[in-house]
């Protein structure tokens, strides 16, 4: 697998999950949650249907399981399948992020993380397809600003969108095959990964793309901060797969996977800025944020991607 090491100073926390905004997506997200049943019953890993015993932690009454043999984790019982569809499309958050005041806030804040997104995936699509023009699905969408961005891309000769979220409006012939599909955070919030899966891989041509990024159930940040992480919470993270667990479900899905990197900038950062939540059982995190060096930070941080440890991941696979 490609492992590297990079730097982008562009690419800021506040940009990805703004206070103003972030807070009350946040708050949102437990006022639907609490209503919901929660079940103590753990349900077998989505990606191997092994057994599992192991609760990595507990919120808002949700508890996250982790398997031990794909190390993900995802919740550890499901929700009703309507529950879910109504976060995702008939509830308070859903319309908060489907305004277009909150569209406007999230194209101005993400535009150098999605620019920095496009430049990755352009060269992986010159890569491995050639500089040509292909015909391109955005599936999962939840963006006006990132479709518009991607629609602009020089490998694009048509943009369509499946399986959005709101406001965005699908525009697929579905029974049309296609040469790339783009699934760009959207798997952390599936129910049934796999399932997924084979929907995309019956969508794309034979040797076309499959480009994805998601949250990294493996990631630092996450098995450090598990409960208290702040951007970690249902129902917006339903499953949070490893580089293990992805590369095992794309090659059950019948993908070939060409490239499969963590390029995280931020593990080290969200752990610091809650250091006094750490676990307390973490004593060397805690002893990490102890001495107070940014540098050792900085370094640490290159060792996560370097080593795919990050909670960011990214991965190219083929049909």
């Amino acid at each position: 697998m490609i492992r590297y090491e990079f730097t982008d100073i562009s690419i800021r926390e506040e940009d990805i999950h703004p206070d103003f905004i972030f807070n009350k997506e946040r708050d949102l997200a437990r006022d639907f949650t609490a209503n919901i049943k929660k079940s103590k019953h753990i349900q077998p890993c989505p990606i191997c249907k092994a057994p599992r015993d192991e609760i990595l932690f507990q919120k808002w009454g949700f508890y996250y399981a982790i398997c031990l043999k794909s190390w993900s984790v995802s919740l550890a019982s499901l929700p009703d399948e309507q529950v879910i569809q109504n976060y995702y499309f008939n509830s308070e958050i859903s319309r908060l992020r489907a305004s277009e005041e909150y569209q406007d806030m999230v194209s101005q804040k993400r535009k150098n993380l999605w620019e920095s997104q496009l430049g990755w995936i352009e060269s992986r699509v010159s890569r491995h397809l050639g500089n040509n023009k292909y015909t391109v699905i955005e599936w999962g969408g939840k963006s006006l600003g990132w479709i518009d961005l991607l629609s602009s891309a020089g490998f694009v000769h048509n943009l369509s969108v499946k399986e959005s979220l709101p406001p965005i409006i699908e525009s697929i012939n579905i029974d049309e095959q296609h040469d790339i599909i783009c699934l760009i955070d959207v798997l952390q919030r599936e129910a049934c990964p796999q399932k997924l899966l084979d929907r995309i891989y019956r969508t794309l041509k034979p040797g076309g793309l499959l480009i994805v990024s998601c949250r990294a159930g493996s990631g630092f940040d996450v098995l450090t901060l598990r409960e208290k992480s702040d951007n970690i919470f249902p129902l917006d993270h339903i499953f949070l797969p490893s580089p293990k667990g992805i590369n095992c479900l794309l090659e059950q899905a019948g993908f070939y996977v060409l490239e499969l990197t963590t390029p995280g900038l931020l593990d080290l950062k969200y752990v610091k800025n809650i250091d006094h939540n750490i676990p307390k059982d973490q004593y060397f995190q805690r002893y990490i944020m102890s001495q107070k060096d940014d540098s050792l930070l900085e370094r640490m941080q290159g060792f996560l991607q370097r080593n795919n440890l990050s909670s960011h991941l990214r991965c190219v696979a083929r049909k």
